[in-house]
């Protein structure tokens, strides 16, 4: 271990104090680049799309119904809501796929979108778990 000696006029107890304010200062950096690293002590748990419990129909939902899907927020719900009320046809979304018309929406955030989506065509799934249909 280095050790220093006090300078000129420092005393014994400014050069403590002055290790141990560098010792903190390293602690923190240290603590600062692990969590920068992505390394992550919290044990929550990842939620994945497969363990969430909603799925939304775009041609029904509320703009604040929207918003809860992933890359959703209030520009593109507003998007959403717009193109579905400009559509002649009823509904304006009949698949994942049709959202990439809807401006500022592409396909990756389609991809993202998909596990949370619900469509008119859709038969709901009530088969209780376990039983085969």
């Amino acid at each position: 271990m280095i050790t220093q000696r006090p300078t000129g006029g420092e005393s014994e107890h400014a050069a403590a104090r002055r290790r141990a304010t560098v010792g903190i200062a390293l602690g923190l950096l240290a603590i600062h680049l692990c969590g920068a690293a992505g390394w992550r002590t919290s044990t929550a748990p990842l939620v994945r799309p497969a363990q969430l419990h909603f799925r939304v129909d775009p041609n029904r939902a509320t703009p604040a119904e929207l918003q809860l899907l992933p890359r959703i927020g209030p520009v593109i719900a507003a998007n959403i809501v717009a193109y579905r009320e400009s559509v002649a046809n009823p509904p304006a979304f009949r698949r994942a796929e049709d959202l990439d018309r809807v401006p500022r929406i592409g396909p990756v955030t389609v991809e993202l979108l998909r596990p949370f989506l619900m469509f008119p065509d859709e038969a709901p799934d009530t088969t209780p778990e376990g039983e085969a249909s």
